[in-house]
């Protein structure tokens, strides 16, 4: 299944009944076919992760499963599914955030939604405009690291 590319940088505000607007842009961005939800999980640096709808669910079923997993395994269901949460945008493209997550994420008021390719991710504003000077820091190594090496015939 191919997934949406999600790209770009959104200042956003979480207003007072922790409801998130979906900016325009992003929900064009998803094909109809994806569904109408986002799947919201934490990501491995600790912040939200959306997923389309449809893309979620086939990630999810590449992912092995069985009657008694190992730890590991049972870790990995633990962190991504239980902790999971599938958020419908209403008429006006917001999301309610769940209370929790904001919580377990340290998530205020001030946020910035970017995109990462086939997921979005929510920042603190301060936290991704620190994150992000690293990640321009670091750039030359993090270009030199993420690339893939060429291919023969190339050059």
């Amino acid at each position: 299944m191919q997934h949406p590319v999600l790209y770009g940088e959104h200042d956003l505000t979480i207003d007072e009944k922790n409801r998130l607007l979906i900016p325009a842009e992003v929900r064009r961005a998803i094909p109809p076919e994806m569904g109408e939800s986002l799947f919201m999980g934490i990501g491995r640096n600790r912040v939200p992760w959306f997923w389309p709808e449809k893309y979620y669910e086939h990630l999810a079923s590449k992912i092995p499963s069985g009657m008694t997993p190992g730890e590991d395994q049972l870790a990995f269901d633990q962190l991504f599914f239980a902790m999971a949460n599938k958020l419908t945008w209403d008429k006006q493209g917001r999301i309610l955030m769940p209370d929790k997550t904001l919580k377990r994420a340290s998530i205020g008021k001030e946020v910035t939604m970017i995109g990462v390719r086939d997921h979005l991710e929510l920042w603190n504003t301060a936290a991704w405009e620190a994150h992000r000077e690293e990640l321009e820091r670091r750039a030359s190594e993090i270009v030199r690291l993420g690339s893939p090496p060429p291919t023969v015939g190339e050059g």
